[in-house]
């Protein structure tokens, strides 16, 4: 009996972690609500935002390549007193010196590196952009199976607490066949360890549903809140064998599949942009062997005074080839790795797309496993309510012993319990599949 106190105690502790009625609690939370919560507060969403901003100041910076790059200097030079002349006043001075200059310069020519600069920025932008989309659709797959996994914990509990309430009311009725001498005093004994067994998997199953809270909300990218609640409405209790049919049909072949999400993915076009990126690397490498031509025009001044601005100026302009013949080696050495990172891009294509082919056909194996599961779990549990009725009537009846109602009754909580993992385990293997083929919505 005290063991029993100490359980409903803590089984009291933990609860009061939980939303009661009548506290002022927040409003349980949708699926898609969460699913804005994290795209906007998801610390992997800002960083891949922030690649894309990044990649936009090197495009930006290669259009600069197009325009004349201007400066400006200025200088004041006072000399030591080595430098001093005597002046016929007879006062000893020091000599100053000014000068400043303004010069601009324009690439007419550098062997198309500037045209490839501009087209491998571009492609590094799209490439991001693409990034950021298959990081969101990550973070929105992720943020669906943990929302599922807690509605999942917490229908688990409901089940226990089902199974407790099953047990105890079981208890009852056999202290009161013991009263009247209808079974031995052992049977209360054992009762009542079934029904602290039961309190102690209730006690488990609220932990798993509170802790499962907890890693949601830091996926979400928001501070942990006790009073943080889960709608679940637009989840169904069961799931129906012509939504299953549905779905099935809209997937169509493994090869189909595999082509389409091909098409869809983002993250194998990022992939495809990253070779072509390769390329003008090679290419922007190379340009290095061609001669490079710039027009140049600077305008100078320099006087012992700040005057005859207009004397002591100068203007020059004019045109610079430059050959490159020999550059120990750099040109080559620059053409070679940017190749061999274009082979290394190329690997990672080819790589991605035999592992999109190894996801779908992993995602289309836990479909199958889920479809089964449904159909097994509900036979499953109509076997165990009817064993656990006939259970009950044997025991009422004197027919049956108690350790058969506590077999058939455990069967009864771990077909319910299997029911419930079937059902969200199947809704997971939907939104992975979407995931693998590149379907994901939000």
């Amino acid at each position: 009996m005290k063991m029993r106190h100490i359980l409903s105690a803590a089984i009291l502790i933990i609860g009061a972690a939980l939303p009661a009625k009548g506290q002022e609690t927040a409003a349980p939370y949708t699926l898609q609500q969460c699913i804005d919560i994290g795209l906007k507060h998801n610390i992997e969403i800002l960083q891949a935002r922030n690649d894309i901003d990044r990649a936009g100041t090197f495009r930006r910076e290669s259009y600069g390549e197009f325009l004349p790059s201007v400066s400006a200097r200025g200088s004041w030079t006072r000399y030591d007193r080595d430098q001093i002349g005597f002046r016929g006043d007879g006062i000893f001075t020091s000599r100053n010196s000014y000068n400043y200059n303004v010069q601009a310069g324009l690439t007419l020519f550098d062997g198309m590196r500037n045209f490839n600069s501009v087209d491998q920025s571009l492609l590094n932008y799209k490439a991001a952009e693409h990034g950021f989309v298959r990081t969101r659709e990550d973070i929105v797959f992720r943020i669906q199976q943990m929302y599922y996994n807690a509605l999942r914990l917490k229908q688990l509990t409901r089940v226990a607490e089902s199974n407790l309430e099953r047990s105890r009311k079981q208890l009852e009725r056999i202290r009161e066949m013991n009263a009247v001498g209808s079974v031995p005093q052992a049977d209360v004994y054992r009762q009542q360890v079934t029904v602290g067994n039961d309190e102690l998997s209730l006690i488990e199953a609220q932990n798993n549903y509170l802790n499962a809270l907890v890693d949601f909300q830091a996926v979400l990218g928001i501070e942990p809140d006790p009073l943080f609640t889960l709608a679940g409405t637009e989840t169904p209790e069961r799931i129906e064998s012509a939504e299953i049919v549905a779905y099935r049909a809209e997937l169509g072949t493994f090869a189909e599949m595999v082509e389409s999400a091909i098409v869809q993915r983002a993250d194998y076009r990022e992939a495809q942009l990253s070779v072509e990126s390769a390329e003008k690397g090679v290419s922007i490498a190379s340009s290095g062997h061609y001669p490079s031509v710039t027009a140049f025009a600077q305008y100078t001044w320099n006087n012992l005074e700040l005057a005859d601005f207009d004397v002591y100026d100068r203007f020059f302009y004019g045109v610079s080839v430059n050959l490159p013949i020999f550059s120990n080696f750099q040109i080559s050495g620059a053409v070679e790795r940017s190749e061999i990172m274009l082979q290394n891009s190329e690997y990672v294509s080819e790589q991605l797309r035999r592992t999109i082919s190894t996801e779908i056909m992993r995602a289309m194996n836990d479909l199958e496993m889920a479809e089964k599961n449904i159909d097994i779990s509900a036979s499953k549990l109509q076997s165990a309510r009817e064993d656990q009725r006939i259970a009950q009537e044997r025991y009422n009846l004197g027919a049956g012993t108690l350790l058969d109602l506590i077999a058939a009754n455990a069967n009864l909580t771990m077909a319910e319990t299997d029911v419930v993992n079937a059902t969200f385990n199947y809704l997971t293997a939907q939104k992975q599949m979407d995931y693998q083929l590149g379907r994901t919505q939000y």
